[in-house]
């Protein structure tokens, strides 16, 4: 039977066991954590390299089946992940643009950017799990970037300050040249000032490796829908755009749609994933909570005007629909802007 935890509650577990080692500070900037308890061998290493930049390297062992619910609340980081070994699986129930469950496994790596979200990491018996992860904050990253057109989309928006876009992004297998990186980085010759240098200089290469990969890959997959959709295509799915845009409070149907613009449904389904990045429903609901949270400015409008202006007939399933975006109810998000 597998154990399902919350994260104080594994906090707990691991205090308590007497098999525990720790060392704070042994570079000055660093973190160190040996334990067993009755679910895992871990071997834990943090270092705080400055502010909105950390490295974890994760050695554990696992004992038993077990799973774990983060706290993801205020987490703003974008996150870097590189599996050497072992895998676990995530549950990200009703995350728009996030897949309900997913894999991360050895020999590949992962961008994503899930804040305040609820998931639950699943953890399997009898494996080794050892892997890189970085958290920067996004603000930090911007300032690397002078020009950033070329960048996917999502991290785009991310590095512009915009927070409201969820992604996980698997970019695929890890390279040479990341392996490379990682074991210079797990093998690093220094102490002190210049370890806290060394490494920082080893996490900015495989963020840029990263980064290369995700906009290689998005650069291929552009060109392919470019050469997979005819011109006067691409141009009726921008027309298909603009009318949802113009009657996002009473929307066509799929069907509708397709007709008003020379479609049929299934080229506007595939489409539109391939020239906008998401479904047609998707793209739309996005700008709707994008203008609810506009209207929820004004005070002079009620919860349930503010329903109705974006499409919606029943309050509760708009405030569903905010706070599976938002992480919030409209309410709450109206009393955090009266601060």
């Amino acid at each position: 039977m597998t154990s399902l935890l919350n994260e104080q509650e594994l906090l707990e577990l691991r205090q308590s066991s007497s098999h525990r080692e720790v060392s704070h500070n042994t570079n000055g900037f660093d973190y160190t954590e040996r334990i067993e308890f009755q679910f895992a061998k871990e071997h834990y290493q943090l270092a705080h390299l400055r502010p909105g930049l950390c490295l974890e390297i994760i050695d554990d062992h696992y004992y038993k089946d077990f799973s774990l619910q983060p706290d993801h609340s205020e987490f703003n980081c974008l996150v870097a992940k590189f599996y050497i070994s072992g895998r676990y699986k995530v549950l990200t129930p009703n995350v728009p643009n996030i897949p309900e469950e997913y894999i991360e496994q050895a020999g590949y790596n992962y961008l994503l950017f899930l804040p305040d979200i609820q998931e639950t990491e699943l953890y399997f018996a009898n494996q080794h799990c050892q892997m890189i992860r970085i958290e920067i904050d996004p603000k930090l990253l911007a300032t690397h970037t002078l020009e950033n057109s070329r960048l996917p989309w999502t991290l785009q928006q991310l590095l512009k300050g915009n927070l409201e876009h969820c992604f996980h992004q698997t970019l695929g297998r890890t390279t040479a040249a990341m392996e490379l990186t990682l074991r210079q980085l797990l093998n690093c010759p220094y102490q002190g000032m210049t370890k806290r240098i060394y490494l920082e200089s080893k996490i900015l290469e495989l963020l840029a490796l990263q980064i290369h990969q995700w906009t290689e890959h998005n650069t291929e997959h552009s060109s392919y829908s470019c050469r997979s959709l005819h011109p006067g295509d691409i141009e009726r799915l921008h027309h298909a755009k603009e009318i949802l845009l113009q009657n996002f409070d009473n929307p066509p149907s799929l069907l509708d749609l397709a007709r008003q613009v020379g479609l049929n449904d299934y080229k506007l389904k595939q489409g539109f994933r391939q020239v906008f990045g998401t479904t047609v429903f998707g793209y739309l609901q996005m700008h709707r909570m994008k203008y609810a949270q506009q209207l929820l400015t004004q005070r002079e409008l009620s919860v349930a005007g503010v329903a109705q202006l974006v499409g919606y007939a029943s309050q509760s399933r708009f405030c569903d629909a905010f706070k599976r975006q938002f992480g919030v109810s409209p309410r709450e998000y109206r009393t955090r802007l009266r601060g």
